[in-house]
């Protein structure tokens, strides 16, 4: 493996966990933690969370390491006879349809629909019961995808290293 594409592999593994990290702490404890909540406490730390996200160094991880996943599936099928391809090109498809697809499909909107509803609200109280057993089981899907994904781009990196 040339130096920039095992340094590639390297930072997409790395992405890849720490995104699994940030998404399992949620479905661990942050979730069940404000569903302990009153909904209106709950709602309204959640919209804090969401807006902190926004904001900070977890999008850039996150949008980063699916650039590097792309360029990484891109390559795959021009290196199909090295020992690594095939890891590659599954940690790229598991990262690119499982952290990001998921996220834009499925948490995003939840996320949108709860930020604009008022946490005191009966509105918000009912969006809220919805919200939480729908994000938390999309969010096991991010956490389990995002985990194999950084398994792939390991054993891309040890295929090449034996």
């Amino acid at each position: 493996m040339d130096g920039l594409l095992c340094t590639a592999t390297f930072l997409a593994a790395l992405g890849s966990a720490l995104v699994a990290g940030a998404f399992f702490a949620f479905s661990a404890f942050v979730l069940p933690a404000l569903s302990r909540l009153a909904p209106a406490s709950g709602i309204g730390a959640m919209q804090k969370i969401i807006m902190a996200v926004k904001g900070g160094l977890f999008l850039l991880v996150l949008f980063g390491t699916a650039a590097l996943a792309a360029a990484l599936g891109i390559a795959a099928p021009f290196r199909w006879s090295e020992p690594d391809a095939l890891f590659l090109l599954a940690g790229s498809l598991l990262y690119l349809n499982g952290p990001i697809g998921v996220t834009l499909l499925r948490n995003l909107p939840l996320n949108n629909q709860l930020a604009f509803v008022r946490p005191d609200s009966e509105a918000g109280a009912k969006v809220w019961k919805a919200y939480l057993p729908q994000w938390s089981l999309w969010n096991h899907v991010r956490v389990a995808t995002a985990l194999a994904a950084a398994a792939c781009f390991i054993m891309a990196l040890v295929r090449q290293a034996a």
